[in-house]
This record gives structure tokens, sequence and C-alpha cells, in this order.
């Protein structure tokens, strides 16, 4: 079977703080379940529909900021990942600030990194 995503997944748990925009301004929080450079898997405590945009703020560890990226959720379903965090969303990035781009993009390089590291050690 042919992999259709364009980007490498990782497997991470980071806590997001999000917003969905068009609804009063509480911020929630959840917990990723995967991450790529084109989005992520957010597991929550509330369905999202598909379609609503999110801004998010991701703690990236070491990094001294959160990541600050807006979304647009592709799907959302139960998840049988977590108990606390019923819903799995699917959230593809729709724009993110220059300065957060470079976090993101290295920590997922370092991430990359890691996982070749691991891979040539085993050889």
């Amino acid at each position: 079977m042919r992999e259709k995503r364009r980007f490498i997944r990782f497997d991470i748990a980071l806590k997001v703080n999000y917003i969905v925009q068009k609804e009063p301004r509480a911020e929630k929080t959840g917990i990723t379940k995967d991450v790529s450079a084109g989005g992520l898997q957010l597991l929550t405590e509330e369905k999202l529909e598909p379609g609503r945009k999110i801004a998010m703020k991701i703690s990236i560890p070491e990094a001294l900021n959160p990541v600050h990226l807006n979304g647009i959720v592709l799907w959302s379903r139960e998840s049988p990942y977590s108990k606390a965090r019923a819903h799995g969303i699917g959230i593809e990035f729709a724009k993110i600030e220059e300065d957060n781009k470079n976090t993101f993009l290295k920590f997922l390089c370092d991430l990359l990194y890691g996982k070749i590291g691991k891979k040539k050690e085993s050889s």
C-alpha cells in the first residue's frame, strides 16, 4: 500500500492551547497524538466540525515560547487512544509566523535526526 501523506509524522505528545475561531474566546487545552510539517492530530475533550478554523499555541520542548499556528480542522472522530481526550482532531496548518516557523521546523528536523540516528544504531 502506498503512503499518501506528504510529510513524515512523528508520534509525540505536546501540549496545545487552542481557540476555535467564531466561538467565545475560551482557550482550551489538548495533546498532540502526532505531528508533521503539514499538520497534526490533536486529542481533545470536544468534537470539532471539519472546516473550523483554530488558533493554536504548541509548547515545544526547550523552546522559550510556544509556537503560534493557525489551522483548519479536516476531520474529527472519537479517539481510541485516550479516555480523557475523547476526540481525535486532524488539523492542517494554514498559517505560521516566520519566527515561529523556524522554531517549529528546527524541532521537526531534530526529531527526524533522532529517528535516523536510532535506525543507524540498530543496523
